[in-house]
């Protein structure tokens, strides 16, 4: 199977722009580990597309079955990410939502009616909105933390005791959130913002707890909870950094594997199209569960899946993709794994 994995950070569609460190390594690590996982099934003939900023990378370059282009300007890129598509079998992307640029790749793949290993375009939309998918999931009566889009502050404003979180309507991971402990500091701040920025930016209530993350495996019929991950998320000034991740930190919270099957459930009744890895950012604390983020994607979790399952999670996407979900093996250990970034 000839089995096209792009990375958006690493492939050279930034390549006139200055490399966003951390989400350059972000990214990068995740594509060495799904890469790994690819190259332990004989069957798969990989390609990619490479920055040329950047090293190779070593399975790719020492193996005559698998290809990487370098990409040098954004008309090599243009030209090879159709090849790209053209050629493939089977397409696995993994970009952010940000700026409908996973939607918008996604489409591309489909619309050459590819075997696109990921979710669909309904499904993507909806949960690169967080206002919309914060309304589609109360409507299923998941608990999500109270929210409305900046430039509404001043009709829809609620208080919150621990705080306010400021962030992209469209963001991923951390990028550009911000806390502020009170009322009056967030409205400071929001008085700074043009409306511009306001229309496209999130206010949504702080709330204490534990802060965990769910690796999901979802196919149209079924879904199954990989990991249970710990986030560790710094603090510097008002800004949040994610720092670390702790796969399958099952000992460190009450949240359980049944609790994280039940809620995975729900979401996948919630939001049709999920299929694929999908992550789930979320707060449990006394008063129960709080669903933050739904992520239609691959996540930085997946760095130390195979490590913390023993098993391959690419083999099991391709065995879902095949035969369903039902068909996957027990999972039989679920192994403390730590990501750093």
């Amino acid at each position: 199977m000839k089995l096209f994995v792009y990375e958006h950070i690493t492939s050279g569609a930034l390549i006139n722009q200055s490399m966003p460190n951390s989400l350059a390594q972000e990214g990068n690590d995740m594509l060495v580990a799904i890469l790994q996982d690819c190259h332990a099934i004989e069957t798969i003939e990989l390609t990619i597309l490479r920055d040329s900023r950047l090293s190779a990378i070593k399975i790719l370059d020492q193996n005559a079955r698998h290809h990487c282009h370098f990409i040098t300007n954004t008309e090599e890129y243009a030209l090879f990410w159709q090849q790209c598509l053209a050629e493939a079998d089977a397409v696995f992307i993994i970009a952010p939502e940000t700026e409908g640029v996973l939607y918008q790749l996604q489409q591309d793949a489909f619309a050459l009616n590819k075997c696109v290993l990921g979710c669909q375009l309904n499904a993507i939309a909806l949960t690169s909105n967080k206002i919309d998918c914060d309304k589609r999931l109360r409507e299923n009566n998941i608990n999500t933390a109270p929210s409305c889009l900046a430039n509404q502050w001043h009709l829809k404003s609620f208080d919150c005791v621990d705080g306010y979180i400021i962030k992209p309507i469209d963001g991923a991971g951390c990028i550009d959130t911000f806390v502020f402990e009170s009322r009056h500091q967030l409205e400071q701040h929001l008085s700074q913002a043009d409306n511009d920025t306001l229309q496209a930016q999130l206010v949504q209530s702080y709330i204490k707890g534990t802060l965990l993350s769910l690796s999901l495996l979802i196919d149209e019929r079924c879904v199954t909870v990989l990991s249970i991950n710990r986030q560790m998320i710094s603090q510097s000034g008002n800004a949040l950094t994610f720092e670390a991740c702790l796969i399958n930190d099952l000992g460190s919270h009450s949240f359980s594997l049944s609790n994280a099957q039940q809620l995975a459930q729900e979401i996948h009744y919630a939001i049709p199209g999920l299929w694929g890895f999908v992550g789930v950012d979320l707060i449990t604390n006394s008063e129960g569960t709080v669903v933050i983020d739904i992520n239609p994607r691959l996540t930085t979790s997946y760095i130390g899946l195979s490590q913390s399952l023993a098993l391959n999670p690419i083999e099991l996407l391709l065995t879902m993709n095949e035969q369903g979900i039902e068909a996957l093996p027990t999972i039989k250990q679920r192994q403390k794994v730590e990501v750093s970034l």
